[in-house]
């Protein structure tokens, strides 16, 4: 089982119920209210609820943000892996497009329309519209939203990644 996939807010939310109750209790005990212990028990369960939502679903989660970034591209021939691998192949050209200003960063396509639209326009260098989703500060995902005017296209496969070990990142 892999663990690293599983979320593990919900069992960090439980577990945290009994602590805040025990802690409730001993703060009462320490000193010496006069106020109920479940009245108290049941304020702060409240207030850790609410809490725990808003860190949780709060102004953090799912923040978006737009960039325009340059980038250029090539077109490489369909892979072909042998016979014995037929119908595995991917029988359309892969569309890379690298950063101009990290150029160690890539995203690719397998698309024969997108290969198309860029041998039209004729231009080396093209502007992307990318949309950046991260969550407490760190990137959780990327989405292609244009193309030098494109703004969607069928593909059969989408890729990225980076090469060596880049200093600075596009989503910084």
């Amino acid at each position: 089982m892999i663990f690293a996939y599983i979320d593990t807010r919900p069992f960090l939310f439980v577990l945290g119920i009994p602590i805040v109750i025990l802690l409730t209790f001993l703060g009462c005990a320490i000193v010496k209210s006069r106020v109920r212990r479940w009245k108290a028990s049941a304020g702060t369960l409240i207030l850790y609820v609410l809490l725990f939502a808003f860190f949780l679903y709060g102004p953090f989660i799912g923040q978006t943000k737009t960039r325009e970034y340059m980038m250029s591209w090539e077109i490489k021939p369909p892979h072909l892996h042998g016979e014995a691998n037929q119908g595995t192949q991917i029988k359309v050209p892969e569309v890379i497009f690298s950063f101009i200003e990290f150029p160690e960063h890539f995203i690719g396509y397998h698309s024969i329309e997108l290969a198309d639209h860029l041998k039209k326009n004729g231009k080396d260098e093209v502007k992307a519209l990318i949309e950046i989703t991260s969550d407490y500060g760190k990137v959780r995902g990327y989405s292609v939203l244009e193309i030098v005017g494109a703004k969607s296209w069928p593909n059969e496969g989408i890729f990225g990644g980076s090469s060596g070990s880049p200093q600075r990142f596009p989503w910084d």
